[in-house]
């Protein structure tokens, strides 16, 4: 399906946007009314709830991994425009300020 090409590749953009550190462009695809929540009491964690959250969320996300590499292993896309969900497997790695794997 066509639509589902490019909605996969615009994931995939998001991805590589967060790679580079454009967080303005990774937000960008966001829908007004994000909801990303990430498990734990740490630097990461908590809830999002909107484009600027995200956005300070990821210059967080760059100040503590600065080297983060995310890599998509895939994506499935199911549904029109007017309601579609996007799952991404991927796998991240990085080296933290201290020196950790």
């Amino acid at each position: 399906m066509l639509y589902s090409y490019f909605v996969e590749k615009s994931v995939r953009e998001s991805f590589d946007h967060v790679n580079d550190h454009r967080w303005d462009e990774a937000v960008k695809a966001l829908a007004p009314n994000v909801h990303h929540r990430v498990s734990g009491a740490h630097a990461l964690g908590g809830e999002r709830r909107d484009k600027e959250a995200m956005r300070r969320w990821f210059e967080r996300l760059g100040r503590v991994l600065p080297n983060l590499h995310l890599t998509v292993n895939h994506i499935w896309v199911k549904g029109w425009p007017w309601h579609t969900t996007v799952f991404a497997q991927w796998d991240g790695t990085a080296t933290l300020l201290n020196g950790d794997a």
